[in-house]
């Protein structure tokens, strides 16, 4: 199971990874520009976040693995109990109240394994946490702001032909 959390999370970080690459150039063309000059920038915090991601992904995948070896421990004792440690006869009245549980009784690893689940698609806002990725937002608004201080000395400029 986390072989393939593995191989999912390396095989977007490498997706990512490369159109970053292919986008690069294009990236530092636009950082010339008044406008977009925060984009470079934008562009090596995003490359830097994606290159986290396999250390992040493999950090939780080691938290949520301790997790999972609690649940499994708990869920052990609590077989341990029903059964008898020493081969003794099982407790009849435990086992019909395990077993009315349904899927309850196991509940402890389901909701573990889900968690962990949950936590592994967190891995790219993670990482965006410890590098932020916000400079885009900062870049339109600079070339919002330009936009509009153009097209105010255009309307000045064709208002005073006339």
């Amino acid at each position: 199971m986390a072989r393939r959390w593995v191989l999912s999370l390396l095989m977007i970080q490498i997706i990512y990874s490369s159109i970053l690459v292919i986008l690069g150039p294009f990236a530092v063309a636009a950082s010339i520009l008044p406008a977009f000059r925060d984009s470079f920038s934008t562009w090596i915090a995003r490359f830097i976040s994606v290159s986290l991601y396999s250390g992040i992904g493999y950090l939780i995948m080691y938290l949520c693995g301790l997790m999972q070896e609690y649940a499994l421990q708990s869920e052990i004792s609590k077989y341990q109990v029903l059964v008898g440690t020493n081969g003794t006869a099982a407790d009849m009245a435990k086992m019909a109240v395990f077993a009315g549980n349904g899927i309850l009784s196991f509940g402890t690893v389901i909701v573990v394994f889900l968690i962990g689940a949950v936590c592994m698609f967190t891995v790219p806002s993670i990482s965006t946490w410890i590098i932020s990725t916000s400079g885009i937002s900062s870049a339109t608004s600079s070339f919002g702001r330009g936009a509009a201080t153009v097209a105010g000395v255009a309307r000045k400029a064709s208002g005073s032909f006339l």
